[in-house]
């Protein structure tokens, strides 16, 4: 059986050396190659290939992203390609789903690609079906996670020769001040030499939002909003804080806030 593949990962490298190692295997046919996940589900749809060798981290749709959206009746087997070793490993136990590391090792392809082949032979596709949709549960939940491990979930606060670990969780905002950073948390207000920007990019964007070139307000600690006697949008924080959101933050703060 010659099984027909598609190769879907955004670095051009990694797919030439895919390619080489596949043509080194007997009875496969590299029918296409996608560099984005929205190019690999059209590609996948269109020529319904028997196995997929899939990048977890693409741009656009993330293999995640796009085995959600494939609707088929009878999907390819698949196998995932990381960076990660410990990603979801007991998805990949059983079934008709395997993955590979980065850099590429030819062996655990050859063992991948022979799998894919048992599985297709000896499996039907509602078996496949399950196992994947099983397989995708186990990788979303640690690809949550390993993303809100990245976070940071406190912050040292040195003043006076003394240190504070502030818990994120307690802050309430942050507020730009010149070449510092202005923390309003629960236990009080603490002063850290930092850029907001370089801030932002450290907290999770799903507890904090950017209203303001000086602002970023945690959206827990949101309890009302209204506008200033000019119009302009304000959140009123539980501490009694009112931040005003800028014309180029108002369009994402009330998507974030569903307002």
């Amino acid at each position: 059986m010659t099984l027909r593949v598609v190769i879907a990962d955004d670095e051009p490298l990694a797919v030439r050396r895919l390619q080489i190692a596949l043509g080194n295997l007997h009875d496969i046919e590299i029918i296409g190659s996608a560099g984005d996940g929205e190019e690999a589900l059209e590609l996948i749809t269109e020529l319904s290939p028997d196995v997929v060798l899939l990048d977890i981290r693409m741009p656009k749709l993330s293999g995640l992203q796009l085995i959600e959206a494939l609707d088929s009746p009878s999907p390819p087997a698949v196998i995932f390609i990381t960076a990660y070793d410990s990603f979801a490993v007991d998805a990949f136990r059983e079934g008709a789903i395997d993955y590979l590391l980065k850099p590429l090792d030819e062996e655990r392809l050859a063992i991948a690609v022979d799998r894919a082949r048992r599985s297709l032979e000896t499996r039907d596709a509602g078996e496949r079906i399950a196992e994947l949709r099983g397989a995708l549960t186990s990788l979303r939940i640690e690809d949550e996670a390993r993303e809100q491990s990245r976070y940071e979930k406190h912050l040292w606060v040195s003043s006076r020769g003394h240190v504070t670990r502030v818990p994120v969780s307690e802050v309430r905002w942050f507020q730009a001040e010149g070449d510092y950073v202005v923390i309003h948390a629960e236990g009080g207000d603490y002063l850290i030499h930092d850029s907001l920007r370089d801030l932002e990019s450290r907290l999770d964007p799903e507890k904090f939002l950017r209203v303001h070139r000086s602002a970023i307000v945690a959206t827990h600690s949101v309890a009302g909003v209204g506008r200033t006697e000019f119009g302009v949008l304000q959140l009123r924080l539980v501490d009694g804080s009112a931040v005003s959101v800028s014309r180029t933050y108002k369009k994402a703060t009330r998507a974030a806030l569903g307002i």
